[in-house]
């Protein structure tokens, strides 16, 4: 993924990227919410649509920046190394070094994102409360507010790569004392997931006539991929105190939507 990106800086010592097929996404953000303010606002001009739209996008992924550096962030406290955040088509992903040495600190670093995006989404419906007189503002912080509000719903969907799958990972890690077995049904949870997307999109698209549902196939296939890629990881070793052994510039980054 790094082959196709642009660095943009680091935040809070943390390196962001821009992959290629994020300009992508963003145009079709910037479309689609455009298109919707249009049907709701119909006085609105054209040009006011299209900022509107424009804004919501670029806040949208700094939003999701922000729900990663959250994992990042909390990742780092734990003395777990984080080599950098990647906005892509998708979202974005941070990109942690090894896995999580114990169940309750892999459940802290899995709930901060979703809890984040779930406090932007209360801060943002809040924020429409205050300009309710202009139209442009209350749709875009409206609209802010719903889509972190599904960020925050997907991302808890019990199924890796997810947040939820890594919730469910750590629940099972503390009930069986299995890093392995957990890791095996959370991924098995999150294949399920990426195949429920393709079909949900193909069904769309067919009964609904509506071709945007095929955006969930793509979608559905890199969660495949990914979930695929979590079953293979292995627990790391562990001294007596629980924390991982070795070097963790030697382990493979693993994306953490």
């Amino acid at each position: 993924m790094r082959r196709a990106s642009i660095r943009i800086g680091s935040v809070l010592g943390v390196e962001l990227s821009l992959h290629v097929t994020w300009f992508l996404v963003l145009g079709l953000v910037v479309w689609a919410t455009a298109t919707g303010f249009g049907d709701i606002y119909p006085d609105l001009a054209g040009p006011v649509r299209a900022g509107m739209g424009l804004v919501t996008g670029v806040v949208f992924f700094g939003c999701l920046t922000v729900h990663e550096l959250a994992h990042a962030v909390t990742a780092r406290r734990f003395g777990i190394r984080v080599r950098g955040i990647t906005l892509f088509v998708f979202g974005g992903v941070a990109e942690i070094e090894g896995e999580v040495p114990t169940p309750a600190r892999e459940f802290a670093v899995a709930l901060i994102g979703p809890a984040v995006s779930l406090a932007l989404a209360a801060a943002f419906a809040l924020g429409t409360m205050g300009v309710r007189e202009v139209p442009a503002l209350e749709g875009v912080l409206g609209t802010l507010a719903l889509v972190n509000l599904g960020v925050a719903l997907f991302n808890l969907v019990p199924g890796l790569p997810l947040d939820g799958g890594r919730l469910l990972r750590a629940g099972l890690w503390r009930l069986t004392g299995s890093h392995a077995r957990a890791t095996r049904i959370a991924a098995g949870a999150g294949v399920a997931v990426a195949l429920g997307l393709v079909a949900v999109g193909l069904a769309i698209a067919t009964w609904g006539r509506e071709p945007a549902g095929l955006w969930y196939v793509p979608m559905g296939v890199f969660l495949w991929f990914l979930a695929r890629s979590s079953r293979r990881r292995r627990q790391p070793p562990h001294d007596a105190t629980g924390l991982a052994l070795g070097d963790r510039e030697g382990q493979a980054a693993q994306p953490r939507p």
